[in-house]
């Protein structure tokens, strides 16, 4: 114990006649900290609730972002389902034209057929009213 102090120079009365451990300018500085970190404290606890609330609101924001891109993709969905209709229902219809089509060339050729039978017939039976 080379190093101990005099307790008279460790021991002082403040001005409010407490007694001290500490010198009175190192208590104040103490007592100074003190405040200093409660208020600390009180601006963490301030942050943290600032804090909470923001990520509250980025996590009803995020929810709404997801809800909008479900939706987005159900209207993607629909719009390529019916894209999709609608060139089957054109390709049907064209189907559909070209056996038409198909059937209206039959059709003349057939026209064509019956008018020469016909034309065939009358002369036929002109032939066979001059000759009686």
């Amino acid at each position: 114990m080379a190093d101990s102090v005099p307790v008279s120079d460790v021991v002082c009365i403040d001005d409010m006649g407490k007694a001290r451990v500490m010198e009175p300018v190192l208590a104040d500085k103490v007592s100074s900290l003190k405040d200093q970190s409660a208020d600390f404290l009180n601006d963490i606890e301030l942050y943290r609730d600032a804090v909470d609330s923001l990520i509250g609101v980025m996590e009803n924001l995020a929810k709404q972002v997801d809800q909008e891109k479900r939706n987005a993709i159900i209207v993607s969905n629909k719009l390529a389902s019916l894209s999709s209709k609608t060139e089957e229902k054109i390709a049907m219809l064209q189907s559909q034209i070209e056996q038409k089509t198909l059937e209206l060339e039959r059709c003349k050729i057939e026209h064509r057929t019956l008018q020469k039978i016909e034309s065939e017939q009358a002369d036929l039976i002109n032939c066979l009213s001059f000759q009686n």
